[in-house]
């Protein structure tokens, strides 16, 4: 394996303030978790607003008496330390208070999409056996099909004011003679599993220790300055990973969480709530950023307030980068770079880059002390590139229940340090950071989605009359806007598939457009020709 290190003196220009290291090391030493850092602002700010949804706002004190009530049941439910607690919830204060009161209590916060089909939802809940799940009344429904699926193995609890009359409804504003006890939580301590698209075709459980969130927590607040003063956007799905940077950093520092319900999809709601909020910080997937400047809707004068704008997810669009940047000079842009296996990594600021038009946005230099190194093995027809492998203290702990999946990507290097491996293709410019280029396996990010295109290929080919299939995301102007399906077969079979589809993988994974051909195309290796279909069938007029 041949490693290229090119970043073991580089430090990110956003990390050249020594005041703010020093302030980083002092608040490490006197807290080491999220629950500490929380605490410490439920003391601070009883009185000012935590959680605003509309127009209605809940205030610090009224959030933490609501996150004693859920860890108080847990621990009279029997949750030990490390027992897994489901989340099948819609953003709310109620799911906000069960992620804070299952930490509290010791317990591992499993976050799951509740757009998920009834059987790929049930199996992940058989993969973790949850102590309990948490519902409300938009997933009443969702959670009754897992059950018929699987009789007798989940137990839900009612968490929000709806009525289920078949739901246990968990106690909130009972008396409590005392607040329920507080865990010890260390920094291996599990916290979170997040479930991603899995390169084999199955979903795999991301273990997330809690000193991870911890110190991607603190860098965010220390490194961007978060304070009290500011209203950050809660706008990415809780299934996803990127949640944790909307949710913990504003309530970390005694700002305000403005929540953007499931039902705000569409740029001009988005825009509206924004502008109502007086956002002040926000983290954006690429593609809901490029939604938003191509919508010209934008009010730059209502988004005078806006310090920064973090981007992640998916490569930065540079048209939709000038164009946003000249409408809100004041504002800081960063374009973020991280996985759910290793949370944020990298940062660049965008604001000054003159990079030539065509090129990849750079991601810059690892953050916290992170090498980046590039393992070229696989790349001898350019020298320049290889798979970005990261070197950090602060990587998941693995994949849930599957060593074999673990010890593909994780390890330790020569001086005993963790590692991951990527699947990222990088190459380093000298002066300006790291580029991602793409991926080494058939994985891609879509619509701010971690998706792996044989997951989706792998339910297709079960139906019994395709004989051969390939997902090939169509892209226009280097952009992903949908994803098409090639299969081969005698006649056609596009419902069937379909309700394969429909039935196995959230919508998001399903396919646009479905195209039939009577035989796939082979290479010399008499293996189907991807590339060729990709060059054909890959982009938007074909």
């Amino acid at each position: 394996m041949e490693l290229q290190d090119n970043a073991i003196v580089k430090k990110n220009p956003m990390e050249k303030n020594t005041a703010i290291n020093q302030k980083q090391a002092e608040n490490q030493s006197a807290v080491s978790t999220i629950m500490d850092l929380l605490d410490k602002m439920f003391a601070l700010h009883a009185s000012k607003a935590a959680i605003r949804l509309y127009d209605k706002a809940w205030t610090y004190h009224e959030l933490r008496e609501l996150t004693l009530d859920v860890s108080q049941y847990l621990q009279e439910s029997g949750l030990k330390k490390g027992d897994r607690v489901a989340l099948m919830m819609n953003r709310s204060i109620y799911l906000y208070a069960a992620m804070i009161g299952i930490i509290r209590a010791g317990g591992v916060v499993v976050p799951l999409d509740t757009k998920t089909p009834p059987a790929r939802l049930t199996d992940l809940l058989i993969e973790i056996s949850p102590l309990r799940v948490f519902a409300d009344r938009f997933s009443a429904d969702l959670f009754r099909k897992c059950a018929e699926l699987s009789p007798g193995r989940f137990q839900a609890v009612l968490l929000d004011d709806g009525e289920e009359r078949d739901f246990v409804k968990l106690p909130f504003g009972s008396a409590r003679r005392d607040d329920p006890q507080k865990v010890d939580l260390l920094p291996n301590d599990l916290a979170m599993i997040y479930f991603t698209s899995g390169s084999t075709g199955e979903p795999k459980g991301v273990m997330i220790p809690h000193g991870n969130i911890f110190k991607n927590v603190q860098w965010v607040i220390d490194t961007l300055g978060y304070n009290v003063d500011d209203v950050t956007s809660g706008l990415n799905a809780t299934a996803f990973s990127a949640s944790t940077a909307d949710i913990f950093p504003p309530l970390c520092s005694g700002g305000t969480l403005a929540v953007y319900p499931e039902e705000v999809i569409f740029p001009k709601d988005i825009l509206d709530l924004t502008y109502t909020y007086k956002v002040t910080r926000t983290l954006l997937v690429t593609s809901t950023l490029n939604a938003l400047v191509n919508s010209g809707l934008i009010k730059p004068e209502h988004l005078q307030g806006l310090k920064t704008v973090l981007l992640g997810g998916e490569p930065a669009n540079r048209n939709i980068l000038a164009t946003v940047m000249a409408m809100l000079p004041n504002a800081k842009f960063i374009n973020g770079y991280g996985s759910t296996e290793s949370s944020l990594m990298a940062v660049f600021s965008l604001n000054d880059y003159k990079g030539e038009d065509g090129g990849a946005v750079p991601i810059g230099f690892p953050i916290m002390g992170i090498r980046f190194t590039l393992d070229k093995t696989d790349f001898p027809e350019n020298e320049e590139r290889g798979e970005l492998i990261v070197h950090s203290p602060h990587l998941s702990i693995g994949y849930w229940n599957d060593p074999d999946k673990t010890n593909k990507v994780f390890g330790r290097d020569e001086h005993g340090v963790p590692f991951y491996r990527t699947g990222d293709v990088a190459s380093f410019i000298p002066g300006v950071g790291y580029c991602i280029h793409g991926r080494k396996d058939s994985q891609i990010k879509f619509f701010g989605y971690r998706i792996n295109l044989q997951e989706i290929e792998r339910v297709v080919s079960k139906v019994d009359s395709v004989t051969g299939n390939v997902v090939i995301p169509v892209r226009e102007n280097g952009e992903i806007k949908s994803l098409k399906l090639v299969y081969e077969a005698a006649a056609d079979c596009h419902e069937e598939i379909h309700h394969n589809l429909k039935k196995s993988l959230p919508r998001y994974m399903i396919p646009q457009h479905l195209v039939r051909l009577e035989q796939l195309p082979k290479n010399k290796s008499k293996k189907i020709d991807r590339a060729l279909l990709s060059s054909v069938y890959g982009t938007s007029d074909k």
